[in-house]
């Protein structure tokens, strides 16, 4: 991206590649960034964040944060007319990841993912698994976003209302050993796949299930669920409803530490 827009004529605005550490902590590195911006806040138009690119599945791709502005929707529509990404919006923009830095003072924000994988945070995942080839259409569709919003006017901030659900995610201890589809919209929590030996796969789970209920708490998304995680112990038994291939069924699982 950056070789790409170094060609590009600046006409009304410059860009800004930042890489930030120590976001696992507590988005540190972001968060430093914003509270003593090395340019004034007001002066940044636009923040675009990449959280997870490299490991495509089934072309699918999210956008995340796109309530930050109302012209998120149409720019992104009109570049994947050539991307062609099976493109997921998602309004929140409390993420657990470098965009809520942005979003706490107030600049318009994107943030991209193709999502957790079975090697998430694991040393299995390594350099040869990652899809290059469309780690470089993300970064041509990126690329095609950020030179649109060098020649328009900028996208105007508009604040998202948090919800219980998302204000929760942070702190979650227990470990399930599922992998949530990010960008799935579907009902419920759909399993982009189970870590190997994991409490989801001795439960029986597979990827491709949607969890509509566990412990006695209804999930309709990605947030309720993880708002159920927090009254999950460790150690202790609980129900999970799911559906498969159209069909409900119930498990039992056993919540483990999170290393």
């Amino acid at each position: 991206m950056a070789e790409a827009l170094s060609k590009t004529p600046m006409r009304t605005r410059a860009v800004v590649f930042a890489l930030w550490s120590a976001e696992e902590l507590g988005l540190v590195g972001s968060a430093e960034f914003a509270s003593k911006p090395p340019l004034p806040i007001d002066q940044i138009d636009a923040y675009i964040n990449f959280d997870m690119v490299g490991r495509m599945q089934e072309n699918k791709l999210a956008a995340q944060a796109t309530g930050t502005s109302p012209s998120w929707p149409s720019i992104l529509e009109r570049a994947n007319v050539a991307a062609g990404f099976d493109l997921t919006l998602q309004e929140d923009p409390y993420q657990p990841t470098d965009v809520a830095s942005f979003n706490g003072v107030a600049v318009p924000s994107l943030s991209f993912t193709t999502g957790a994988h079975a090697d998430y945070h694991k040393p299995s995942d390594t350099a040869d698994k990652i899809d290059y080839a469309d780690l470089d259409r993300v970064a041509d569709f990126a690329t095609a976003i950020v030179r649109r919003l060098m020649d328009t006017e900028p996208p105007q901030f508009a604040k998202v209302e948090q919800s219980q659900q998302s204000a929760s995610r942070t702190g979650v201890r227990v470990f399930t050993g599922t992998v949530p589809d990010y960008t799935s919209n579907a009902k419920g929590l759909l399993l982009g796949g189970v870590v190997g030996g994991g409490p989801a796969e001795q439960a029986g789970l597979q990827k491709g299930d949607v969890i509509v209920e566990i412990a006695g708490q209804s999930i309709a998304n990605i947030y309720d669920y993880t708002y159920a995680l927090e009254l999950l112990k460790i150690g202790e038994a609980v129900k999970v409803v799911y559906e498969r291939a159209g069909t409900r069924h119930e498990t039992t699982l056993t919540p483990g530490a999170r290393k």
